[in-house]
């Protein structure tokens, strides 16, 4: 799997945040869409494809690649 740049990981970090933030399961108001809608895309403007893709990133990769980081 590739590895991520910092900036792209500190970007997922913050649109996962916005996406607990405002999602609610089994409401169609705060579904995915309506939050990368709502929320994500003014903020951050990419398609819905890339959230669900940032959602779906491991945390662990995340912190992986920031110990990394202070390592260097």
């Amino acid at each position: 799997m590739a590895r991520h740049h910092k900036n792209t990981l500190h970007r997922i970090k913050l649109v996962c945040d916005i996406v607990q933030q405002h999602y609610e399961a089994g409401n169609y108001a705060k579904s995915y869409y309506k939050v990368w809608q709502k929320y994500v895309n003014p903020v951050y403007p990419c398609c819905y494809r890339t959230m669900l893709n940032y959602i779906n990133t491991p945390v662990g990769k995340l912190d992986d690649n920031a110990k990394q980081t202070q390592r260097q």
